[in-house]
């Protein structure tokens, strides 16, 4: 296998062209990211290029179930929830689509080193952001940029991982000129979709993002004993501001908008989290089912369209992940989903601050922005979806760590 597969490897993986796993892993996202405009071409598209990657080493399989176990166990909860779902043909239909990107997400992980995979990642978002820009679509509105997105969110938030995975590879000195380069017009041009979108959900994300990125080179700086103390420190004070943020979200929501005329979309997050809390006091254990709540006569979904202008009567969510995905599979799902992407981030963040390489950067600053917008969204977590393949990546990767840090 041309790329290493050690937690920190770089091996071939300079150019990502060059290694037969890389390059699936760059056209999988790439198709991904192609999904809003070109449908179910894309979806099939990845699915081609993923199980391309897995069936290279089909012998690679069970190792690599046993390495990702929890979230097999997740996969298979959505699809057992087919049993009391109240939509069970579309609970087992995503739910497959669910287990086969994790498959996938999985085999990209164990496969690929981390470092293989974000420069794969920086040249998909590239090609999409150059996309975006040439698609020229605006909302019409004229309150968000969209390119070739079906939501200025959706633009924002591929902007902000471009600009988080090109941000890393500029920094590291120890990466070659060519990819230091690439970083640093790949984080401009994410930077400038972000921008372009008017999206504060992806405002906020590129916010906690570089917060993160000062206070782990702060904390290498430091002695081990001062760095338990000051990760603390900064814990409770994140803690703190998120409770700030989620206990005033309407009110800053109402002055941001008074003060700058943008649409802030965070306003009647708090009703719509009321009503998620009434739901899952209803099944607190087995929910709903998966993807089972937000479809055309369902009476919770039906008010919250009406009230909310969704015209379309698809998607939407309760903005908050760990309340939508308890509706949809309840509680003790949504709380193992949640202590994955937590333990990964603690793993990553020390694996950063031990070594600040690019790929261990930018698998702690991707966790860290996913569970920032877990606050406000449901980032991850769903089928045919780039930001869940990219967390799958980053939870594989922190046990790969875990693993090669116990060796």
């Amino acid at each position: 296998m041309p790329v290493a597969v050690g937690p920190s490897g770089r091996g071939a993986a300079a150019l990502p062209v060059l290694c037969p796993n890389a390059a699936l892993a760059f056209a999988a996202l790439t198709a991904l990211l192609f999904v809003p405009l070109l449908g179910s071409m894309a979806a099939l598209a990845f699915l081609a290029s993923g199980l391309a990657l897995v069936l290279r080493r089909p012998g690679a399989l069970p190792p690599e179930v046993r390495l990702a176990w929890p979230l097999w166990l997740l996969a298979a909860w959505c699809l057992v929830s087919v049993v009391w779902s109240d939509e069970p043909a579309l609970t087992l239909r995503y739910g497959v689509q669910l287990a086969l990107t994790l498959a996938i997400a999985v085999a990209i992980a164990a496969r690929l080193s981390p470092a293989a995979l974000l420069k794969a990642a920086t040249l998909a978002y590239g090609v999409a952001a150059v996309a975006s820009l040439a698609a020229g679509r605006a909302r019409s509105d004229g309150l968000g940029y969209l390119g070739i997105f079906n939501s200025k969110n959706a633009l924002a938030n591929a902007g902000s991982i471009l600009l988080l995975a090109g941000l890393c590879l500029a920094i590291d000195r120890r990466i070659p000129g060519r990819w230091r380069i690439a970083g640093a017009a790949g984080a401009g041009l994410g930077g400038m979709l972000v921008l372009m979108a008017n999206s504060v959900g992806g405002a906020v994300a590129c916010a906690a993002v570089l917060g993160a990125l000062a206070l782990i080179l702060v904390l290498r700086r430091l002695a081990p004993g001062l760095r338990l103390v000051a990760s603390t420190l900064g814990l409770l004070a994140a803690c703190l501001a998120a409770l700030a943020l989620v206990a005033h979200i309407d009110t800053l929501a109402a002055q941001f908008l008074d003060a700058t005329g943008k649409d802030f979309t965070l306003t009647g997050r708090t009703d719509l989290w009321r009503i998620a809390l009434d739901e899952i006091a209803q099944r607190p254990f087995l929910g709903a089912g998966y993807q089972a709540v937000w479809v055309p006569g369902n009476p919770v979904a039906e008010m919250l369209w009406a009230e909310f202008g969704v015209e379309s009567r698809t998607g939407f969510h309760f903005h908050n992940a760990l309340l939508s995905n308890a509706v949809e599979i309840g509680l003790p799902a949504a709380v193992l989903q949640a202590v994955l992407v937590v333990g990964a981030l603690a793993t990553a963040v020390a694996a950063a601050v031990r070594d600040a390489r690019a790929e261990t950067l930018f698998v702690a600053l991707f966790l860290v922005r996913q569970i920032v917008l877990s606050l406000i969204e449901v980032p991850y977590f769903f089928q045919f979806d780039h930001g869940t393949v990219l967390t799958v990546a980053a939870i594989v990767y922190a046990q790969r760590m875990r693993q090669a840090r116990a060796r």
